[in-house]
């Protein structure tokens, strides 16, 4: 498909880029739902246009598609070139396909409301209030449906779905009910009422209809921005979370990584607390290969003032019942007590792509690269909690916490206070890190949750059970984040159910829409424009 058969790609390139602006650091939910707007609106007159088919709206998708994702995730071409050696050339091509398979989604979502809109006999002159919502609700719908399939397929990346844009914005109390892609539902309900004003503006009706679309979100997520999902439980915790700011080029050569292990060892012994947090691969050894010296002023600390010890390593795979154990590593977090025991372990589960294994048919991608720790063994689907004094503590490893399905069954299980660790200096100083923080902001909206992060460059931060960033470390520097952290105890329905809330109300828009424009479709008789 060539961009030039829809005249208004530019403009939706544009759109895109500008949508992809609206997430952090600028974290403008506004923005979000102008830039989609003006997508739809494109849509709409592409729909009206005797010319236009469903592989211009395709089109027009598939633009603002790549303008959103190519400049909201251009900082896998840091992690490709800068750190994982690729030449510039292949990687900067590698991050265009890239987009341009996550603009797919977009690209298919346009194409069938196209084909609602000529279905439903979507006039331009003077709009019917009952096709206008009716193409809506499709739209909405289809859009959710797409963001929770591009969370799924191919293990999933759902990073950028547009509800994160609205962590700060009225939807963000809607998360609570139907998570993330819920709020993306309602998100691009919202849009596609302010895209249609223009072509609504002729009649009174179809005006109105256009506005409720728009306003009834908002209006909806801000009746319930009150409400409390959980209550505190149990005693707060004396917490540390430490980032080292280990420099990714250095991070895995032997020098440079004994003097990390020195530095954390160092900062462990200025204060004691109830729960101290390193980030991932913090060690990048198994407990058992710790220096003696830094392993035996470790442990005297925690015996002198007590808590445990999470260290983010690479700890040998556990072997599963019946069978012996494979010779690989896991992407751990270890809990150390006083004794020096391994008391608890979470073993990463949701292992990335390229970083952490090599997809099949994929090893000659991975071979231009020059990543340590390539192919790691996979955890446990369910794994015990850590219990100090009455909290429960779940532990996820970097990008999980996209996944808030996975995090939802560890609430269910007790977690009264969620710990991300993290280590994304693979992407330099760019906008990864505060969309990363953005997203764990949505998890604790979610699930009523408090979150922990403790990571090596950024941004590492604490965040309460209503998303709200309670302290936070400078980013690419090295320090301690030191705070009490309360738990909390009560299930919202997105904990509860999962992913099967939003699934239904997507499907539900979706299908109830494209029935009643089948209806009228039935009703009208033949289109003159099909």
């Amino acid at each position: 498909m060539r961009l030039r058969l829809a005249p208004g790609a530019p403009a939706a390139l544009v759109a895109g880029v500008v949508h992809a602006a609206s997430f952090a650091p600028v974290g403008a939910w506004w923005l979000q739902s102008a830039a989609l707007a003006v997508l739809v609106a494109l849509l709409l007159r592409a729909q009206a246009s005797a010319a236009g088919s469903a592989a211009r709206a395709a089109a027009l998708g598939l633009a603002f598609g790549s303008g959103w994702f190519v400049a909201g995730v251009a900082w896998l071409y840091v992690s490709m070139h800068r750190y994982g050696g690729m030449p510039a050339p292949i990687a900067a091509l590698a991050l265009l396909l890239f987009g341009a398979y996550l603009a797919c989604f977009p690209a298919a979502v346009c194409a069938l409301t196209l084909r609602a809109a000529r279905a439903a006999r979507l006039a331009s002159t003077a709009p019917s209030p009952g096709a206008l919502a009716a193409v809506g609700l499709v739209f909405a719908g289809c859009w959710a449906l797409s963001e929770i399939a591009r969370g799924y397929l191919f293990t999933g990346f759902p990073w950028l779905a547009i509800g994160y844009a609205h962590v700060d914005g009225p939807l963000a109390a809607l998360a609570p009910l139907a998570g993330v892609y819920g709020v993306c539902a309602f998100a691009a309900l919202s849009a596609f009422g302010v895209g249609a004003l223009g072509t609504a503006a002729r009649t009174l009706a179809a005006l109105a209809t256009a506005a409720l679309l728009a306003l009834a979100p908002p209006l909806v997520g801000a009746s319930l921005s009150d409400h409390e999902w959980s209550q505190p439980a149990g005693r707060g915790l004396a917490v540390r979370l430490l980032q080292g700011n280990v420099e990714q080029e250095m991070k895995f050569d032997p020098r440079r990584s004994l003097a990390a292990m020195q530095a954390y060892t160092a900062e462990v012994l200025r204060a004691d607390a109830d729960l101290t947090v390193l980030p991932e691969t913090a060690w990048t050894v198994p407990w058992s290969a710790t220096p003696t010296p830094l392993r035996d002023a470790l442990l005297a600390r925690l015996a002198r003032g007590g808590g445990v010890l999470a260290i983010g390593m690479p700890l040998p795979e556990q072997p599963a019942s019946g069978r012996a154990a494979e010779p690989r590593l896991t992407n751990s977090v270890a809990v150390i007590d006083r004794n020096g025991a391994i008391v608890a372990r979470y073993d990463k589960r949701h292992l990335v792509p390229f970083g952490e294994f090599i997809p099949r048919g994929f090893g000659w991608f991975v071979a231009l690269m020059h990543i340590p720790l390539g192919e790691f063994g996979r955890g446990a689907a369910t794994q015990p909690l850590l219990e100090i004094d009455g909290q429960k503590i779940a532990f996820d490893i970097c990008y999980e916490d996209l996944f808030g399905e996975e995090l939802a069954a560890q609430v269910r299980d007790g977690a009264t206070i969620l710990v991300n660790v993290s280590n994304i200096a693979w992407f330099g100083d760019s906008h990864a890190l505060p969309q990363h923080l953005q997203i764990a902001r949505m998890r604790a909206i979610e699930l009523a949750r408090p979150v922990l992060r403790a990571t090596n460059t950024g941004v590492t931060a604490a965040i309460d059970a209503r998303g709200r960033v309670v302290g936070a470390l400078p980013t690419y520097s090295a320090g301690a984040l030191a705070l009490d952290m309360q738990g909390s105890a009560g299930l919202t329905p997105y904990a509860r159910w999962g992913n099967a809330l939003p699934l239904a109300l997507c499907l539900a828009l979706s299908l109830s829409g494209a029935l009643a424009c089948l209806a009228r479709r039935r009703s009208a008789g033949p289109n003159p424009l099909e």
